[in-house]
């Protein structure tokens, strides 16, 4: 049994509230909170081919969470796939013009999320905040090569 005073618990607490409130943000557009996620990181980096093993990466999520994700985008008309020049064997993902259509809209919700997560704390609170978060990142990171912001390979 842990410790009201555990961080673990809370920490979860806030990630599945974020996801929550994220998604109910952009249910009008028909997104969730992931698929916000993945579509603003794609618009920003449209210049550049860019392909699942890439966003897994980027965000550490498994291979069929990526394909999940991006099926869900596909079927929603938001992205679509071209063939990779270099590689045939790869697929690059491609906004489409109605990402681009939703985007700014995005962006500014998740703003505005961002702005009541902080509500209240002085520029200082915020930086310690974010100081503080950073090393139990490092803090997870260092146990046995952990990386938090990496999915677990697992055996095939």
């Amino acid at each position: 049994m842990q410790s009201e005073n555990a961080v673990g618990p809370r920490l979860k607490r806030i990630s599945n509230a974020l996801d929550r409130k994220r998604t109910l943000d952009l249910e009008d557009l028909d997104l969730t909170s992931s698929q916000g996620m993945v579509l603003g990181w794609l618009v920003r980096r449209q210049e550049a081919p860019v392909n699942p093993g890439e966003i897994g990466r980027h965000f550490g999520l498994s291979h069929p969470t990526v394909t999940g994700i991006l099926q869900r985008l596909e079927a929603k008309d938001f992205i679509r796939y071209a063939g990779d020049s270099g590689d045939r064997r790869k697929k690059r993902v491609i906004v489409t013009e109605k990402a681009l259509d939703v985007h700014q809209r995005v962006v500014q919700r998740f703003q505005e999320t961002e702005t009541l997560i902080t509500e209240g704390m002085s520029e200082r609170e915020i930086g310690a905040l974010l100081g503080l978060l950073d090393r139990v990142i490092d803090n997870i990171g260092r146990v046995d090569g952990l990386d938090p912001c990496r999915p677990k390979e697992v055996d095939k």
